[in-house]
């Protein structure tokens, strides 16, 4: 009896030491679908862009405000929700427009596009979503700033756990 508690209890501890580190790795996982995600529409975005002349209006008709597909608060300037948050990418740039794998419908949480009324400028931001590839200083690619904005406009510390791609002229956004 003792032995079978003893091999239960060894099971148990690898048990738990192995789901620790397929969490870990789920989370890099879902940090490298938002990153590749990021990437792909900042393409469809810029194609766009070439072909039209301009950066897409925000989908639902949301004028200069932010969009997305979830939920938003409106602290964020009146965001809405809208599943089709970038207008007229799809089918054309863009087969779907991405949504965030794990937190997309909670509150402040997940997408968001904003662009400027004449189209030229643009900012999408997949906010406080990151879960282990954070963003850890203003030269990260996906950093919601740039460098030389960083503490003027943003903080003296990047938003940890945001992602974002933007054109030239929206990096203090």
């Amino acid at each position: 009896m003792i032995e079978i508690m003893v091999v239960v209890a060894i099971i148990g501890v690898l048990s738990a030491v192995l789901f620790v580190s397929f969490s870990d790795a789920r989370a890099n996982a879902r940090d490298s679908v938002r990153q590749a995600d990021l990437k792909q529409l900042q393409l469809a975005i810029e194609l766009y862009k070439a072909q039209n002349g301009r950066y897409p209006e925000q989908g639902c008709g949301g004028g200069t405000h932010w969009t997305g597909p979830g939920t938003h608060p409106s602290a964020w300037g009146n965001v809405t929700d809208c599943p089709e948050y970038i207008a007229g990418l799809v089918p054309d740039f863009i087969a779907v427009l991405p949504t965030d794998p794990s937190f997309e419908n909670e509150l402040g949480r997940g997408f968001m596009y904003n662009t400027d009324l004449a189209g030229t400028r643009y900012k999408v931001m997949i906010h406080q979503t990151v879960e282990s590839k954070h963003v850890l200083n203003y030269n990260n690619e996906f950093a919601r700033c740039r460098q030389n904005y960083g503490t003027v406009f943003c903080g003296s510390t990047p938003q940890f756990n945001t992602y974002a791609i933007y054109s030239q002229g929206a990096e203090a956004w």
